[in-house]
């Protein structure tokens, strides 16, 4: 999984580069081919070098990409105009990267479904579900598991559903009401121990299974279920991160503390560094790429994180099923 000369010429390129940035994270890195080829820590581990060695170069020529990770969502992926459609069944997996592609097209072809369209959707600033839903559904600042019964919902003739069990089967009492399904999985699984190990990736799979039966395989009366997420994550295996001096980690280190992002309104004067973005619209400082912090807490020892501005936390699954 080389970078080939097209690839590199294309960041030179004018125009929007995202579009075939995805198409090379979709259909060469995190391809259902290159899933089946390889063992799925030997699929991780590949997928991951491929792509932090793609965005090493982004940092160090392309800068600007970073800037259209910053870019609005696309119109046609806004949750509540998917769900003005009472046909239509929406399914949040909180956490959902672009590497799991393959074991939803996997799993939807087993289940009967016909994969309609297999693309991308933008997280929100700062790359944090609450933002996610402030952004998508009109509901404030609110965590997922408040969404079940919210008046703003209703009031659009749409029933949510809360999940965060793989174990747990949904139950869906209106089937007239499009319907928002929300599944704390695989996030939820992040803050466990297990994610300061490879083989979590493996126990991901071993999971989503019978998360599906539980949440898709229940979805009766719809004609379309969209599959979706609210941001991705960086798996940070060993030498899958930007190399940077004790000097210029020790200030990135001092300022975001075990987070990738901070507020201006609480930390007004970030370091002058080129890992760096700021957002002013959004009153927020995020790091570039796959710069990793190590503080001391516990959270420096897990692999899987999320929180910053790289392609595999701001580029999400959109897939979109009939049945």
């Amino acid at each position: 999984m080389d970078l080939t000369l097209s690839l590199l010429e294309n960041l030179t390129a004018p125009g929007n580069r995202l579009s075939w940035i995805k198409k090379w994270l979709i259909e060469e890195v995190w391809s259902s081919a290159h899933y089946a080829s390889l063992s799925h820590i030997d699929y991780l581990k590949q997928g991951e070098n491929a792509v932090n060695e793609f965005e090493t170069l982004i940092a160090a020529s392309a800068d600007r990409i970073y800037r259209e990770l910053l870019s609005t969502n696309d119109p046609g992926k806004s949750l509540l105009k998917v769900l003005s459609d009472s046909k239509t069944a929406l399914v949040v997996f909180d956490g959902l990267s672009l590497r799991e592609l393959p074991i939803i097209q996997k799993l939807s072809e087993k289940s009967g479904f016909k994969v309609k369209e297999i693309d991308y959707a933008q997280a929100a600033i700062p790359c944090e579900t609450i933002d996610y839903i402030e952004r998508e559904l009109d509901c404030g600042r609110i965590a997922p598991s408040q969404l079940q019964g919210r008046k703003e919902l209703k009031e659009k003739g749409i029933s949510a559903v809360y999940t965060n069990d793989p174990t747990q089967r949904i139950n869906i009492s209106d089937e007239n009401s499009s319907l928002l399904i929300w599944s704390a999985f695989p996030d939820n699984t992040y803050k466990d121990s297990g994610a300061r190990f490879e083989n979590h990736f493996e126990n991901i799979h071993m999971q989503f299974e019978t998360l599906w039966m539980n949440t898709v395989q229940q979805i009766k009366g719809k004609t379309r279920i969209i599959i979706t997420s609210d941001h991705g994550y960086i798996f940070f295996g060993t030498g899958m991160d930007f190399p940077r001096t004790g000097h210029e980690m020790r200030e990135l280190n001092n300022y975001f503390g075990n987070d990738r992002y901070a507020f201006l309104y609480d930390k007004p004067n970030p370091p002058d560094s080129d890992d760096i973005i700021r957002d002013e619209t959004r009153h927020v400082a995020m790091l570039k790429g796959r710069v990793k912090t190590r503080s001391t807490s516990e959270a420096a020892s897990k692999l899987y994180k999320h929180g910053g501005l790289s392609l595999m936390e701001m580029l999400m699954p959109w897939v979109v099923l009939e049945q």
